[in-house]
């Protein structure tokens, strides 16, 4: 396969990515607004995408014990235990912002921290700008004042230890390079052979009193879509493209999530927010022109 048509299937892949990953922030956040629990959401996310995956191991090598232990903390149990929980507390314009807007900014910076990778003049003023629109964002929620929700900052934080899980993910497709199919059947199988059980033994369940369509809708998008079409689609990016150049493009998530969050869930979208929504999708140019 020549140089060109790689890169052009790498872009391929980040494109539908993107459109999977900003329906992400419109589901996971009516999700969190509905009946299920996030332990639910996570249920379903690993339990239908462990179905699909099994399904696909007789044709891959599975990697050594360690690598899907890593996987499966970073890429699955820990990153969907903090987001859909963060989901339940934060409006969906600060999940676009500081879910994977601050993707990019947390990529570099524990790459440099762990790998030591320099930063490019380029892509040192693009990050800057997505910090900027993070700050952005976190001075949207001081600016309510005395009328702050303790479980809205929370949900924040939230976001942000997400963020830094799934760029610690990112970097580790790098480090353990594999096909896509065998890094997203590791990550679903090893997230769902030690979530499912920890789930039915000890977690609150509102399975059983949640309306037929809101499972059927978490269960194929969370478990469909996001676990395990989305996760083909990014590994195949990274490896053409590059962690941090697939970091920075998804920053085009927030801008498109947000937006569609006022029609959608009726949320508004304050200034401040919309202020830090152009900064990263700002930084996300240039940082895709660089590349």
């Amino acid at each position: 396969m020549s140089e060109a048509l790689k890169s052009w299937s790498g872009w391929i892949a980040v494109f539908f990515s993107i459109c999977i990953w900003t329906g992400f922030i419109l589901v996971s956040r009516y999700g969190g607004m509905g009946t299920l629990t996030s332990w639910d959401i996570a249920l379903l996310r690993f339990g239908v995408g462990a179905s699909i995956a099994v399904f696909f191991l007789p044709r891959i090598l599975l990697p050594p014990l360690k690598v899907i232990a890593l996987f499966s903390l970073f890429g699955g149990i820990g990153y969907a235990a903090v987001v859909y929980a963060a989901f339940r507390w934060a409006p969906a314009a600060h999940a676009s912002v500081l879910l994977p807007g601050t993707l990019p900014f947390l990529t570099a910076i524990i790459a440099w921290l762990w790998f030591g990778e320099k930063f490019t003049g380029a892509r040192r003023l693009a990050l800057l700008i997505v910090f900027a629109g993070i700050l952005l964002t976190a001075a949207d929620s001081l600016s309510l004042g005395t009328h702050i929700s303790p479980t809205q900052i929370l949900g924040d934080v939230l976001f942000l230890c997400g963020s830094s899980l799934w760029a610690i993910f990112t970097l580790l497709l790098a480090r353990y390079p594999m096909p896509p199919l065998a890094a997203t059947v590791t990550t679903t199988l090893g997230s769902a052979a030690v979530y499912l059980p920890v789930w039915l033994l000890f977690l609150p369940s509102n399975l059983a009193l949640a309306p037929l369509r809101e499972i059927i809708l978490q269960a194929a998008y969370q478990g469909v879509l996001v676990v395990f079409i989305a996760m083909l689609l990014y590994t195949f990016a990274v490896r053409r493209l590059g962690s941090q150049t697939v970091a920075l493009l998804m920053a085009f998530v927030p801008v498109i999530s947000a937006l569609a969050a006022v029609p959608v869930l009726g949320e508004p979208l304050p200034l401040l927010t919309l202020a830090g929504l152009g900064a990263v999708t700002v930084g996300a140019v240039l940082g895709a022109r660089r590349r």
